[in-house]
């Protein structure tokens, strides 16, 4: 079944008929057997229940694509898929809260407020868990449960890099702090009655991407690393061992990226998923691979004289591999099926990794729901996207605003300016404060909306938010028709006592596999910013993205960098800018000159 759930489709309330019991229920089929003996621990009841699979069933475990496994009717037990983020709302979903993203997060500072959104995600989390159950009869009840794109450990060392909205920042300090909150409070970890040393987890957390891919290489597919011990040890491992400490963050999982480090891809390097991982570390987190074929990338390398699926697999498998999760699953289990059958790969392997997935699904909860004393029993469907979360959203916004120059212009007074013109691309727009890995909610406050609630605003569009892009970061563009946006948006600031461009990058200009080559904003939206600075009384210039982008040589009184800040993006920066909110907000990354990115 598909993890995207429409709010319509669901019912509010009730249980359909002809639902599977939940799993375990005293009364069904399989509450006779060992694993569903709660006292027994979650070690004692996955071994039970991994003992009673066949080979196909466990392989199935071991190595799938989207959106998931199958339904094991005998055992009733639960499909099991790897394909959410948490990081800033459940990823996919409708009708969902959506909170300022990662790099916003970052920004912030505040660890008491990522802690309440991350434990508010893991509260829809739970309800949309809920109705996948009912709208599955029962067969299906985790995808939103597990997000394998749990928080990320990876620093940004190039502000260029394109995924940098997901992460929190370039320092390893600030990167640990913030993300072990995250992870802790994603999780939510509570202790399983009759069971000592076991505990229930609110979502399950993947740890990424483990190690490397960190910054902008778009000349580089797959991409390596070549970096001293020194550097792995002071800038590196330190962001990822904090997130699997178990006195840390505890991630259930860890994903192998699909880079390579000093010549050795993640996903065969014994040092990253033995030696570092379990010795070190002491965390049994289950290693997965990347859904973007990390495993493959082994073969890509050639490492070892890898060049086949199925050396891949063997030299993945032989460093701490234990779930294969990608494009390629139908490959990849039938090669793990026949390696186990002709004994190229140890069946006590198979059996490991397949026990490690029951277990992660019993943290989960999937055999004990039923109990009256699950932490989770009580949430409702009101909660989902609530005016509380909404509230919270809006205050993640204003709290990850950073303002970088006010020459005397802010904070705004709704009196004071009688004609304010909002302009540009980003000032309306609302799937540009979401950015990427995002859910959808209910409603949005856009820029535009946000300072229109507060004075008379006029808007003006200026330019396109994305377009078919050239090398050089210009655009393919219609002969006339960016022009007459521009043209129009000057007419709109010349009658304007202020001018409000709101500008950036957005997910054509700095999303997964979209690397900037420079620091400078694309050359439509620099024609835009020339030409309203030109004619406008004052100007207030919002740089909405996470990576910035140089405007030393702005005239503009202020300058204000917003790095998406969700579905209450437009609210939380008027909050800012009208002074209801002192801006507390320090950048998270270093924002380099355009010269800096000439001379690399």
């Amino acid at each position: 079944m598909s993890a995207v759930f429409a709010l319509a489709a669901l019912a509010a309330t009730g249980t359909p008929t002809g639902n599977m019991a939940y799993t375990c229920a005293p009364g069904s089929v399989e509450s006779k057997y060992p694993f569903c003996d709660r006292k027994l621990g979650f070690e004692a009841r996955s071994q039970d229940l991994m003992k009673r699979l066949n080979t196909t069933e466990k392989v199935m475990l071991w190595g799938h694509s989207y959106p998931g496994t199958e339904y094991i009717e005998r055992y009733n037990m639960k499909t099991w898929s790897l394909d959410h983020t948490c990081i800033h709302g459940v990823s996919a979903a409708h009708g969902v809260t959506v909170f300022a993203h990662a790099i916003a997060q970052g920004a912030s500072f505040d660890r008491d407020l990522v802690a309440r959104i991350s434990n508010a995600t893991s509260i829809e989390a739970r309800i949309l868990s809920e109705k996948e159950y009912q709208n599955s009869h029962g067969e299906s009840q985790a995808s939103v449960l597990s997000c394998d794109g749990g928080p990320l450990a990876n620093s940004a060392h190039d502000p260029r890099w394109g995924r940098i909205s997901e992460t929190y920042g370039e320092d390893p300090y600030l990167i640990q702090q913030i993300g072990v909150t995250a992870m802790r409070s994603l999780q939510n970890q509570q202790a399983v009655p009759d069971s000592p040393g076991d505990y229930f987890m609110a979502t399950r957390q993947v740890t990424r991407h483990f190690l490397g891919y960190h910054g902008a290489r778009p000349d580089l597919e797959p991409p390596y690393m070549n970096v001293t011990m020194r550097s792995l040890g002071d800038s590196y491992i330190p962001t990822y061992g904090s997130y699997q400490d178990p006195e840390l963050g505890n991630a259930d999982g860890i994903m192998c990226a699909i880079s390579s480090v000093n010549g050795v891809p993640s996903c065969a390097n014994s040092f990253l998923l033995t030696d570092l991982l379990r010795k070190k570390w002491n965390s049994d987190a289950l290693v997965q691979t990347d859904c973007c074929d990390s495993l493959s990338a082994i073969s890509s390398f050639h490492y070892k004289g890898a060049t086949t699926h199925e050396d891949a697999l063997v030299l993945g498998v032989e460093a701490g591999v234990q779930v294969y999760y990608g494009y390629s699953g139908g490959t990849y289990s039938k090669l793990m099926t026949d390696s186990v059958e002709n004994g190229t790969i140890p069946m006590s392997i198979l059996d490991s990794a397949a026990a490690r997935v029951i277990k992660s699904m019993m943290k989960l909860g999937l055999y004990d729901t039923y109990a009256a004393d699950f932490p989770w029993k009580n949430l409702t469907w009101s909660q989902l996207d609530s005016p509380q979360h909404r509230s919270l959203a809006r205050e993640s916004a204003a709290k990850s605003t950073v303002l970088l120059k006010n020459d005397g212009v802010l904070p705004l007074s709704p009196n004071t300016y009688k004609n304010v013109a909002v302009i540009g691309p980003f000032a309306n727009c609302t799937e540009c404060l979401l950015q990427s890995y995002n859910g959808y909610p209910s409603a949005y406050t856009t820029i535009f909306q946000g300072i229109s609630n507060r004075t008379h605003a006029t808007y003006s569009l200026g330019s396109n938010t994305s377009c078919p892009t050239k090398a050089d970061n210009t655009c393919w563009t219609t002969p006339g028709v960016e022009a007459d946006a521009i043209t129009a948006a000057v007419n709109v600031a010349k009658d304007a006592d202020l001018t409000i461009l709101v500008v950036g990058l957005g997910s054509t200009w700095e999303g997964e596999g979209n690397d900037r080559v420079n620091m400078t904003l694309p050359t439509i939206q620099a024609a835009l910013q020339q030409a309203v600075e030109k004619v406008s009384k004052k100007v207030i210039i919002v740089s909405v993205s996470a990576g910035g982008v140089d405007l030393d040589e702005t005239t503009a009184g202020a300058v204000v960098y917003a790095p998406y800040g969700g579905e209450e993006g437009g609210s939380g920066l008027a909050d800012v800018l009208f002074g209801d909110f002192n801006p507390s907000a320090k950048m998270p990354v270093t924002v380099y000159k355009q010269s800096w990115a000439d001379s690399m």
